[in-house]
């Protein structure tokens, strides 16, 4: 996973074992979790070269229908369109929405069951904890 130089604060801030729903467009393409805790610079001078270490652990189907985020959160969220790591607890549309439901815990339920609909969960290359 990368980030645009100048972003190791934001990529530090994942743990190692967290999840990250990648959005793209919009749509939702992957959920990965992170190996370790590790930063890493390629050194290439490319502006993407700040990386993390991740596995794919869903995927959707259809790379041609991807689900959009309001089917995936169950409702409209705003993101900043910064390309940054956002923990969901500190968005408030998902929290307005979510406080009805049963906050990050109904949240969970409610994406499992459409992430078993839109996509294949993939076995994992490393178990971690």
């Amino acid at each position: 996973m990368h980030w645009k130089k100048g972003g190791e604060a934001n990529a530090e801030k994942p743990e190692e074992g967290d999840l990250l729903i990648v959005r793209q467009h919009a749509h939702v393409t992957h959920v990965v979790q992170f190996f370790n805790d590790t930063v890493y610079d390629d050194d290439s001078g490319y502006e993407f070269s700040i990386g993390r270490l991740v596995q794919i652990i869903w995927k959707a189907n259809d790379l041609k229908n991807l689900p959009h985020n309001k089917e995936i959160f169950g409702c409209s969220i705003t993101f900043p369109p910064n390309g940054k790591a956002h923990y969901l607890e500190n968005i408030s549309d998902f929290n307005k929405h979510w406080n009805k439901y049963g906050g990050l815990p109904g949240f969970q339920n409610y994406v499992t069951d459409v992430l078993n609909n839109k996509g294949e969960w993939l076995k994992p290359l490393i178990k971690l904890k």
